[in-house]
């Protein structure tokens, strides 16, 4: 696709693309303060990704278009770190009899991983010959139609990976694994005694865009201070975590873990099995999280809290997380919710900065679906202590402030809309308490379904509208305010409410667009183009735009790329 066909970027977002990928960095370990990466190291990097950077995972995000994407070897170049080009040079070389393979072309079908080249403990002294520090990538894909599965070159490395780091770290003696990859995954092999303690640093960097590869150079040089903190918990095995075992199956899924997932399961009934906690993240430099006033006011709680980075050598930001620990009550909860966070300014050594987080009271409901409470299909508080904790991650934090509750209040009455309908399906709950704070593990039957559902639908469709017919009233009157949006629709048969659905879906699908984000006049111009031409060839399409004002085939070409013609004959 020709660059004049992609689109027309909003002004910046490459930049702030290359914010967000810099601040999403995860950094697990740094022993011995091997990052940031310095102007007297040469570094050799290893792995294909290093070239062929996963810039996306699949899915529509993946099908999105742009100007152009920065593999990290070019990050590397763009910065001021030396690195080891003969190595750079052979990855490209190699790389011209091993093409990428993209699994045909279709929709998500590239296998999850690349083959990478093999690293041999011969070549990796080679490199270590003429450079003293490592760095080695591992990328996946997944996402869309394309979920990790637990296995080699997904969730697991591969033996080529491991053979690999087994090679580089015999040559030496500081070595960094950067994880490009959509997901977490297996990472029993930072704490495998093969590798002799050589690997100093482990980073997530994710998939980050079209300004990724720049954003990884900034991390690991120190221009950039990594901040990100973990979105999930990562345990010791996949086989820890509490769907595992009603996940998979082609015809049913039971969610019996109900509402303990990630780190409220682990915080819960498991803290042993987890490597790293969820928000965990560390940085180069430290932080001093001081709670300086935390109160209830006005149904709300809300917290002053400073925030002192106490390095002496980089600035950065830190994200501070808070938690609340409810009573368990009848319903049961997990022993830490995560209810707000705030992230700091870039505080320079010895700044300091006061961030003022606040959340409603109501905000620690928990939703009573089988009416234990009383209060059937209702979110409520229930009685007793509800504790504040401040800190940043699950782990790390302290107790501010203890907001009480003397009966129980209900917050919201809604009704009964789903419910399981499985005799045999029970679902988790804590039990006893521990000495150690977490609970048995409990499992208690399912409630079942107290409401007809196809009634319940019936009862609730929306009233008729007549059809009026063409009154020749666009989007964009309803956007101006000359007529309602019922005007509009009552204007369509509904053979027409049904293919222009289609539309919606398909572009959305194909073209990574949300119609939503679009203008009124955009939107008419779409459908104007698909409904004109839905039993058409692509060429008509095609003239059609170019036949058009310039607005209109400009639009055209912004919002919908020319691999979409084809899909437009199918409505």
């Amino acid at each position: 696709m020709g660059n004049s066909l992609k689109g027309i970027p909003v002004e910046g977002f490459a930049k702030k693309n290359r914010e967000a990928a810099v601040e999403g960095i995860v950094l697990l370990k740094n022993e011995d303060n091997m990052l940031p990466l310095t102007k007297e190291d040469k570094i050799s990097i290893f792995g294909r990704p290093q070239i062929e950077y996963y810039r996306s995972g699949t899915g529509s995000g993946g099908a999105v278009q742009v100007e152009y994407a920065t593999n990290i070897i070019e990050g590397f170049r763009n910065s001021d770190l030396e690195i080891n080009e003969k190595l750079a040079a052979d990855y490209e070389e190699w790389l011209k009899d091993h093409p990428f393979d993209n699994g045909g072309g279709g929709w998500a079908c590239e296998p999850w991983f690349q083959k990478d080249m093999d690293i041999t403990p011969e070549y990796a002294k080679e490199q270590a010959a003429v450079s003293n520090k490592a760095v080695y990538i591992v990328g996946r894909t997944a996402g869309e139609d394309k979920d990790n599965y637990n296995g080699e070159g997904s969730y697991l490395l591969t033996k080529e990976e491991l053979s690999n780091i087994k090679s580089i770290t015999e040559a030496f003696e500081d070595v960094c694994v950067i994880l490009n990859v959509s997901n977490t995954i297996d990472m029993k092999w930072m704490n495998d005694s093969q590798f002799n303690g050589k690997i100093k640093a482990v980073a997530y960097v994710w998939s980050g865009g079209m300004e990724g590869g720049n954003a990884v150079a900034d991390v690991l040089s120190g221009k950039e201070t990594p901040s990100g903190k973990l979105p999930d918990t990562i345990a010791e095995n996949l086989e820890d975590y509490p769907s595992n075992d009603n996940f998979g199956d082609p015809l049913t899924n039971l969610y019996q873990e109900d509402i303990y997932v990630g780190y409220r399961y682990f915080e819960t009934f498991a803290p042993e099995k987890v490597m790293f906690e969820f928000g965990y993240g560390i940085s180069y430099t430290t932080f001093d999280i001081e709670t300086v006033s935390a109160k209830e006011d006005a149904g709300k709680i809300k917290l002053e809290v400073k925030v002192t980075n106490t390095g002496d050598k980089f600035a950065g930001k830190e994200v501070v997380q808070v938690y609340y620990s409810a009573p368990q009550g009848k319903l049961g909860k997990p022993v830490k919710e995560l209810v707000a966070y705030a992230k700091t300014d870039k505080l320079a050594p010895k700044e300091s900065q006061t961030l003022s987080i606040e959340f409603n009271v109501n905000d620690m409901t928990s939703y009573d679906d089988s009416g234990a409470t009383g209060h059937k299909s209702c979110y409520v508080l229930e009685a007793g202590d509800y504790v504040i904790y401040v800190g940043n991650s699950v782990r790390n934090v302290k107790d501010v402030l203890t907001y009480k509750l003397d009966e129980l209040k209900v917050v919201e009455e809604l009704s009964e809309v789903m419910c399981p309908n499985d005799d045999n399906l029970t679902i988790l709950r804590p039990g006893n308490k521990k000495a150690d704070g977490t609970f048995e593990k409990e499992y208690v039957p399912s409630q079942k379904p107290t409401v007809d559902m196809a009634n319940r639908i019936e009862e609730n469709l929306p009233k008729s509208m007549p059809i009026t017919g063409d009154k020749g009233i666009t989007l964009q009157d309803v956007h101006e305010g000359k007529n309602s949006l019922d005007d509009f629709v009552a204007q369509l048969t509904v053979e027409e409410i049904e293919r222009e659905e289609g539309v919606s879906f398909h572009i959305q699908a194909k073209a990574g667009v949300a119609l939503d984000a679009l203008t009124p006049e955009e939107i008419d111009i779409i459908y104007k183009v698909a409904n004109k031409f839905k039993n058409s060839r692509t060429n008509d399409i095609v003239e059609y735009m170019h036949a058009e004002d310039a607005y209109q085939e400009t639009l055209m070409q912004q919002i919908i790329p020319f691999s979409l013609c084809a899909t437009l004959k199918e409505f």
